[in-house]
């Protein structure tokens, strides 16, 4: 049975056996019998003492899972949620994920096909087709699995050829949103020994979200995939198969949802004292603290760094964005339509020799080349505020306006990557491209003795490449920040010291294609990385009795990693002649020019578990499993992106992660096959748990500690021969120890002796004593300060003038817990939040799966079957971030699909009446905060709307 409370996936869709005794008809009622290679060798799902979900293709189409992310509503304790970059995403499994924004990061989840990790893969974008099953595997699993996995691995394993006969199938799809999709597959024998197995599927939908800006329907599906395996067998001890997997999608996908925010308005006033407008500026964060359903507003543009420096060119006096928000979830503002552009192709070998009768060497090879490039509005509202016209001003009155006019004419800012406009626009592109080549040879034993044994070793060479590529790495673009640039160089550089190069790629305007990655006006992070992994591992197992088997498991890992980090270019001044330049056309101007060094790390574990696997024999169940193992995961610590010169702001490295892991399992078969009852508890001591948080622009990580633990319970009854029921339950508690964080939200963390305020050059934000602050306002209103001046205030201008302007000092906590104690006037990061107990992000304490099946036999005079399917799915409450906020609670949701299908299996057809999601749930998976340069605004993600239509099958 599944080891675990979730063994009973695929069970539920094999075959119902029955038996006759003595003439008279006895209906038993036993589900099928699955094999899974969960341990690296073939065997029941019901013998393995490993948490695993098991779903072969019927299963995925009877359950509706479609792809990586339908997955959660079959598995308990399992999360999902789209992530802000690229084809990123965070799948968990009973709380462990990847909660860390880093290229050098590992996943907490190893995303495999056919047993090869991938670490860059297709589970999100990619739907599933022609695949034998896809397995799911809960807990850390790097003795059995080529890559560290300290939450579990998914497994998908691909059909292979089948040499005995001609087989053909294909399945379309109609549905709504003019949905087509079109699944094939066709296998031919090439004699008795080898065959060719061709495989497709294709989506074609449309857009699923309102871009009332362009009148067009975005985030649609434009991608397919096609699969060739060639399989032979030489000889009776030696066989192998060849893969070759291609995957292509070009469509408008949005890369995040809908902004989110409560606009943190500007303070007209503080302690009974007004607040003029060039002091006003730097009171908006950009967005305040507030639930997700009450923070349905627009950010402050004045909050970010592009609205922030659009004031300081003149071109904006405040907000750009005034008007009231749509507030429908699936209707946004973008000056254009995203753009979406994924690849992957895949070469897969794998060849098997018997050594001897009860000796198989394996070898198993792949090569993995992937490319990402998604474009998308970065605010996605439109502002309703235009730049500053000041042509009306005649020639000769003013100086300034003289020069804003020449380089602003008519208020318009001609940006050589977004055009020529006279409102606010800012774009992002998140992209990139990775080669990973794998080898892994595999030792395993079939003696009949008590003792077997699985060894194995594996090498994993990752490449993020092609640095050059202009998609490669994330860039933030704003108009205003060329505009700045413009102003800069036109006035000798008097804004950032020198004159900056402006990006005119091959001189034309507007299109992206144009961009060369080198410009000084505008935001780019590029961090180009490499892997080098080798690890060994196996497992022992002894059978101590018949019944009862000792399992002992050893890794040594060796991680090797390499990040070539090049800090921004954005606003470095160069020389005169290189102003507005082609970059590529000066020689030597790379990405290594601007960069402030290599990074290597190196990290060295050994790991393991150990545990016994129990088969009773009961009394009161037909077949029993007992188990009970500790297990010890690691996932490598990585690298910090660059930091501006000089700056200290987090550590250049963040530490690996570890869990001891202590589980105990029961598999259980009763009422004659009829009933299976599966169960697991789980404790985890999570050290080292990594996490990131913005700071300066940057993705930074950070490691604390966390213990989880958890129940599941599965099962699956057959009350009749034509009725199926199943359920799955998950509990699950997490809780952060002992931690200190500064919440970016709250930095005062609530208090009313201090003040948050925005950094005039970085826009960060700083934290000051409230008392500070009044009396630097004070001595503005008095005459003895100029406007503006507390612009100095978070750029420390007034640091140690404390005794001066007779301001006491203030306490706060810092990230570490320890008290401090500092001037009024001095700035610092924050007041850090007690977050002990807190429960981790993307960790539902309650999931739950309920499914019922019916088939009525010999319909339409007693060639067709009929069968009706029904499945419900509850996620309970859960957060986005540690600080767990009434802001950072997402919903509990849930999920009905239903489905008629008529099938007639002598002729291989099959028509489907389905829904999805029929009661049209509006789900929040995700949330993800923006730093303090773009407003602290958030991104959400969503699940699929309402989706149903027809499907027709027919199989050769």
């Amino acid at each position: 049975m599944l080891a675990g409370a979730s063994a009973i996936a695929l069970s539920l869709f094999a075959p119902v056996a029955t038996a006759q005794e003595g003439g008279e008809q006895e209906v038993r009622r036993t589900l099928g019998t699955v094999l899974v290679t969960t341990q690296k060798t073939e065997e029941s799902i019901q013998d393995v003492p490993i948490a695993v979900s098991a779903f072969d293709e019927e299963a995925l189409e009877k359950l509706q899972l479609t792809g990586g992310p339908d997955l959660v509503r079959s598995i308990p304790n399992v999360s999902f949620s789209k992530a802000n970059f690229g084809g990123s995403y965070n799948f968990k499994i009973r709380g462990i994920g990847a909660d860390l924004v880093a290229q050098s990061g590992d996943a907490g989840v190893g995303v495999h096909q056919n047993d090869v990790p991938l670490t860059a893969n297709r589970l999100f974008e990619a739907e599933f087709f022609d695949v034998e099953r896809v397995e799911t595997l809960r807990g850390p699993q790097g003795t059995l699995y080529g890559r560290n996995a300290t939450g579990g691995v998914i497994n998908v394993i691909t059909a292979k050829p089948v040499f005995e006969e001609f087989q053909a199938d294909l399945n379309l799809t109609y549905g709504n949103y003019n949905t087509f999709k079109a699944k094939g597959m066709v296998n031919v024998p090439l004699g008795d020994r080898a065959a060719l197995r061709v495989a497709g599927s294709l989506l074609q939908r449309d857009g699923y979200v309102d871009n009332i800006i362009t009148g067009n329907d975005i985030d649609d599906r434009d991608l397919y995939g096609i699969r060739a395996t060639l399989a032979v067998e030489p000889t009776d001890r030696l066989r192998g198969w060849v893969s070759y997997d291609y995957f292509k999608e070009d469509d408008s996908r949005l890369r995040s949802g809908k902004q989110f925010c409560d606009k943190d308005p500007f303070l007209s006033t503080f302690a009974g004292i007004p607040i003029g407008g060039a002091d006003q500026i730097y009171t908006s964060l950009g967005c305040q603290e507030a639930p997700l359903d009450q923070s349905d507003d627009r950010v402050n543009s004045a909050g970010t760094l592009g609205g922030g420096l659009g004031i300081a060119a003149g071109l904006l006096n405040g907000d750009a964005f005034t008007a009231p928000v749509i507030r429908d979830l699936r209707t946004i503002e973008s000056a254009f339509d995203p753009s979406y552009e994924a690849d992957q192709e895949l070469f897969t070998w794998k060849a098997e020799f018997d050594l001897t009768d009860s000796l198989l060497l394996t070898y198993l090879g792949s090569y993995n080349e992937t490319s990402t490039a998604s474009v998308e509005d970065y605010n996605k509202v439109a502002p309703n505020i235009t730049f500053n016209d000041l042509s009306g001003v005649p020639p000769g009155i003013s100086p300034a306006a003289d020069l804003y006019n020449a380089i602003f004419p008519g208020g318009v800012v001609n940006d050589p990557q977004l055009g020529a406009s006279n409102v606010f626009r800012t774009f992002d592109i998140s992209g990139g491209a990775s080669e990973q080549t794998s080898h892994e040879l595999r030792l395993q034993s079939d003696f009949d003795g008590r003792f077997n044994f699985n060894l194995g070793a594996i090498s994993v060479d990752f490449e993020a490449i092609d640095p050059n590529n202009p998609f490669a790495g994330y860039y933030v673009l704003s108009n205003t920040l060329t505009g700045l640039t413009q102003f800069n160089n036109a006035t000798g550089g008097a804004v950032f010291g020198g004159p900056v190069p402006v990006d005119n790629g091959s001189g034309s305007v507007g299109p992206i294609s144009n961009l060369s990655g080198f410009g000084g006006n505008y935001f780019r992070s590029l961090s180009p990385y490499k892997l080098e992994s080798f690890a060994v591992f196996g497992e022992g197992y002894f059978d101590i009795t018949q019944d009862l088997q000792l399992t002992v498991g050893l890794r040594y890992t060796d991680d090797k990693k390499e990040q070539e980090n090049t800090p921004t270019a954005l606003f470095v001044p160069t020389t005169a002649a290189q102003a507005d330049f082609s970059p590529q056309a000066i020689p030597g101007n790379a990405p290594d020019d601007a960069g402030d060094g290599t990074y290597n790390v190196a990290f060295e574990e050994t790991t393991g578990r150990i545990g016994l696997d129990w088969q009773p024999d009961l009394s009161f169940t037909d077949e029993s499993l007992i188990y009970g193992f500790y297990s010890r995961g690691y996932k490598g610590g990585g690298i910090n992106p660059p930091q501006p010169a000089g700056a200290n702001n987090f550590p250049q490295t963040f530490d690996p992660e570890f869990i001891d892991s202590y589980e105990i399992g029961t598999k259980n078969t009763l009422a004659s096959g009829a009933l299976q009852l599966n169960a697991t508890g789980f404790y985890y001591n999570y050290e080292g748990y990594q996490i990131t948080q913005i700071v300066n622009r940057s993705s930074a990580n950070f490691n604390i500690d966390a213990k989880l633990q958890g129940f599941e319970l599965e099962t699956i009854w057959n009350p009749a021969s034509t009725f199926v029921i199943n359920a799955n339950l998950g509990l699950l508690d997490t809780e952060i120890q002992d931690t200190y964080a500064i919440d970016v939200l709250d930095r005062t963390n609530g208090r009313a002796d201090l003040i948050a305020l925005k950094n005039a050059q970085t826009y960060s934000n700083c934290v000051v004593s409230a008392q500070g602050y009044a009396t630097i306002l004070g001595a503005i209103q008095a005459g003895a300060l100029a406007p503006g001046s507390t612009a100095g205030l978070c750029v420390g201008a007034f640091a140690g003038a404390e005794g001066a302007f007779g301001v006491p000092t203030v306490t706060y906590t810092d990230s570490n817990g320890v008290t401090r104690t500092i001037g009024g006037l001095t700035p610092f990061d924050g007041d850090a939040k007690d977050i002990d107990g807190n429960s981790i992000p993307g960790a539902p304490e309650t999931t739950l799966s309920l499914g019922a099946e019916y088939t009525f036999e010999g319909v339409f005079g007693g060639a067709w079957d009929a069968r009706i399917r029904g499945d419900y799915y509850y996620q309970g409450d859960s957060f986005s971030r540690v600080w767990n906020t009434t802001g950072d609670e997402l919903e509990s949701w849930n999920n009905l699909n239903l489905a008629v299908v008529f099938f007639n299996d002598e002729k291989g057809l099959e028509f489907e009446i389905f829904g999805k999601n029929v009661t049209d749930e509006e789900v929040i998976t995700g949330r993800y905060l923006t730093d303090d340069s773009s407003g602290l605004f958030s991104n959400i993600f969503l699940t699929e709307p309402r989706l149903y239509g027809v499907r027709v099958r027919k199989s050769w």
